[in-house]
Parts: structure tokens; C-alpha cells; sequence
């Protein structure tokens, strides 16, 4: 009953936000997301989505080159090890 009721809350609030974002004008005429839509167009936002692609593709490039092979070849990076015990950070 409990878990019901917090459900049906919970939608109902999501259901208030959403409406409240594209349909209620805050300064004007303009909804929160039209302004979304605004900032997201402007040239330092699209200058900002290649700098992120560029270093997306960056991290992804490295774990392809360095993170997959280890987990592959069995090397755990010495998780439950201690540095005394003596086989921390081997290959197993």
C-alpha cells in the first residue's frame, strides 16, 4: 500500500515538473524550455559539445588501449590487496 501510494506521488510530481517546464512562460512568453533550447544553441555550447565529444573520445580511446587488455588478461589492479601483503598490484 505504502509503496503504491509513494509511486503515485512520485509520478504525479514528475508529471507537475515536466508540465511546468514546457508549458508555464517564466519571464514573459518563454518556457524554462525554450531558454533551454536558446542557450543550447548558442556557439559556445556547440564549441563546448565538441571539446566534450574530443575528450569522450579520448577516455574511450585509452580504455580500448589500456583498461580492456588488462581486464582480459586476468589483472585485477590489485583490488583487495594490501600493499604488505606482497601481491599487490601483480598479475595474477
Amino acid at each position: 500500500m505504502y509503496r503504491a501510494a509513494r509511486w503515485i506521488l512520485s509520478s504525479l510530481v514528475t508529471l507537475v515538473v515536466l508540465y511546468v517546464y514546457f508549458f508555464i512562460p517564466l519571464t514573459g512568453t518563454r518556457t524554462l524550455w525554450d531558454h533551454t533550447r536558446r542557450i543550447l544553441g548558442t556557439q559556445e555550447a556547440r564549441e563546448l559539445g565538441v571539446d566534450l565529444r574530443t575528450a569522450g573520445d579520448r577516455v574511450a580511446t585509452k580504455i580500448r588501449r589500456e583498461v580492456i587488455p588488462a581486464v582480459v588478461s586476468g589483472f585485477d589492479g590489485g583490488v583487495g590487496a594490501t600493499a604488505d601483503s606482497g601481491t599487490a598490484l601483480r598479475p595474477r
